[in-house]
């Protein structure tokens, strides 16, 4: 029984497919032990928290994604502060920092740096581990973490960096999760990535209903259930059986966010 520690399965891509109540339904059948809802602006943070008061199953993060970095106001961090007393919650997240895209048509960069900051701020008042996406900003985010500390825990999820990059902030306390990016053929790096990150901070994640693995990337979308092709293709770079993998990351996830 494997753990997504990265899903939305409120999205609407799931609709077509009986939502996320059919995928909570399925847990069991999927070998899903737990899957983190993961917020990504205000709304999703309602709707996971919502969804893991309801089901045993799961758990959620709170947290406004840099896409959308314009609306962390004092008065949406009062937001995610009240939906943080929940105790299915176990993280602030997924925040951080995205310049994948054009400049002008997302949020700038002292935007999202101030809003990663912010929500930064919140976790460290509430005691909660950080959750990252970090995506074409690593040289941005080494200046902000370089002078922080991380307490409570952090994780960089859907890693995308070098060997070196996970290294360093493994060395700050980090959890470094993978997702079905690892299984692309032309994952060289982040396989090295990968191989280098300690087993003791290693997490698999979906990021579904995207990122498909690829040996079901014909699929129009992801489900939680994939995590497994992630848990294969991590055991296959770490030379350990897919059981071992399992054994690990499970006890990762439930370290760093206290899953019961």
């Amino acid at each position: 029984m494997l753990i997504d520690s990265h899903a939305h399965i409120y999205d609407e891509m799931f609709e077509a497919s009986g939502g996320a109540q059919k995928i909570i339904e399925r847990m069991t059948a999927d070998s899903l032990e737990y899957i983190v809802c993961v917020g990504c602006d205000m709304d999703s943070s309602r709707t996971s928290v919502e969804l893991a008061e309801k089901n045993d199953g799961i758990y959620a993060t709170v947290g406004v994604h840099p896409y959308d970095a314009d609306t962390v106001t004092a008065e949406n961090i009062a937001v995610l502060r009240s939906l943080a007393q929940s105790k299915k919650v176990v993280a602030i997240g997924e925040i951080g920092l995205d310049f994948h895209h054009r400049p002008g048509v997302d949020p700038d960069r002292e935007t999202q740096i101030r809003a990663m900051e912010m929500q930064y701020e919140l976790a460290r008042e509430l005691h909660l581990p950080t959750m990252y996406h970090i995506r074409d900003g690593f040289g941005e985010f080494f200046e902000f973490a370089k002078t922080r500390d991380f307490p409570d825990g952090a994780v960089l999820h859907c890693f995308s960096g070098s060997a070196e990059i996970a290294e360093y902030y493994v060395k700050k306390g980090f959890y470094i999760s993978f997702s079905g990016t690892l299984t692309y053929k032309n994952a060289v790096n982040l396989a090295r990535a990968a191989a280098a990150v300690p087993m003791d901070r290693l997490l698999v994640e979906t990021d579904s209903p995207y990122l498909t693995p690829d040996p079901v990337r014909s699929q129009q979308m992801n489900f939680p259930k994939n995590v497994a092709y992630v848990a294969d293709k991590l055991a296959e770079i770490k030379g350990v059986s897919p059981t071992e993998i399992e054994r690990i990351t499970n006890a990762n996830t439930k370290s760093i966010y206290g899953l019961k």
